[in-house]
């Protein structure tokens, strides 16, 4: 039933004006920052019950150290008791950075990037985290040409994980949990 007084809508703009050099970096940062930020999802869970004495924690980073600008975490989600999925993107295209810097490939440490958590195992998935990334078969398309070869997985290593321009990489880890003070 409209009572005819219609609806208060309230919304904000951001205008970036910037060179063409450098529009895509600072836009890409901007909008991880203003519109992809990390929600927070609360759940009740087994931990230590909050109570109202407890000295308030006003600030955390479930990080150890700060990613490199060029990477965005889209994922972290628990997946199991001793399991977490992980799906990391690279933001950039190769060209897109004037400078250069942020387009080029970035290789992260995993193994102890995470306070709440140290990775024990890592594995590949697809983008879906549906099938392992080795079990995967990809369609075979052949051009003018000829057909498109796409490289095999290699051994995955925690502690150097490769992400290139545009790519997002999505991994199972089995994880051992930290005590938090």
């Amino acid at each position: 039933m409209d009572s005819g007084t219609g609806k208060i809508v309230r919304g904000r703009h951001l205008v970036l004006l910037s060179s063409v050099s450098d529009a895509a970096e600072r836009h890409r940062l901007l909008v991880e920052k203003e519109v992809l930020a990390p929600q927070v999802v609360l759940a009740q869970g087994d931990g230590i019950p909050y109570y109202s004495q407890a000295a308030p924690r006003m600030q955390f980073s479930g990080l150890c150290q700060d990613l490199p600008p060029q990477v965005h975490l889209l994922t972290l989600a628990r997946w199991g008791p001793k399991m977490v999925l992980l799906r990391l993107e690279h933001q950039f295209a190769v060209t897109e950075d004037s400078r250069g810097n942020l387009s080029s490939p970035v290789t992260l440490n995993l193994q102890n990037l995470f306070q709440a958590f140290i990775i024990t195992h890592l594995m590949e998935t697809t983008l879906a985290a549906n099938q392992p990334l080795s079990r995967a078969s990809r369609l075979k398309w052949i051009t003018n040409t000829g057909p498109t070869s796409y490289p095999a997985p290699s051994k995955l290593d925690p502690t150097s994980v490769t992400l290139q321009p545009m790519e997002i990489r999505t991994f199972v880890a089995r994880v051992q949990w930290q005590e938090f003070s």
